[in-house]
């Protein structure tokens, strides 16, 4: 996140968001099987869960937590929104739709295509993302 050159806009900084955070090639699929589990490992060991290693999830959290409060104070989301707990969701389905796609789920479009629905609905955006396919349950 701290190495994007300025998207133009919160919307557009938490789209290159969903485009770093889930595994689309084989880089970042590894990265995410890795991160994975290094989380479980950190599950188990609690030197580990000590570590710096929940640093790096928490960064990216207060992250995402000032792109939405920019976004609101923009007036680009709703007022009543917690920014804090928005950022939690946001970081929280990537995780989620990111693991579904290792396990084989559903293809990386489709996860990408659940992160910016719930980015479309967040932002209040009359049209949502196009579906990549008919069943998002079931890899492409």
């Amino acid at each position: 996140m701290e190495s994007l050159e300025d998207p133009g806009s919160a919307r557009a900084c938490l789209e290159a968001f969903v485009d770093e955070a889930l595994p689309v090639d084989a880089d970042s699929h590894t990265f995410r099987l890795v991160w994975t589990s290094y989380a479980v490992l950190a599950m188990t060991d609690p030197e580990l869960a000590e570590q710096p290693f929940v640093e790096g999830p928490n960064r990216l959290e207060r992250q995402l937590t000032d792109i939405l409060a920019t976004a609101q104070a923009a007036g680009e989301i709703a007022a009543y929104l917690d920014v804090s707990a928005e950022a939690a969701c946001l970081l929280s389905l990537s995780h989620g739709v990111g693991t579904s796609v290792l396990v084989g789920q559903r293809s990386a479009a489709q996860a990408r295509f659940v992160m910016l629905y719930h980015l479309s609905r967040l932002f209040n955006d009359p049209t949502p993302p196009e579906a990549p396919g008919q069943h998002l349950a079931a890899a492409s």
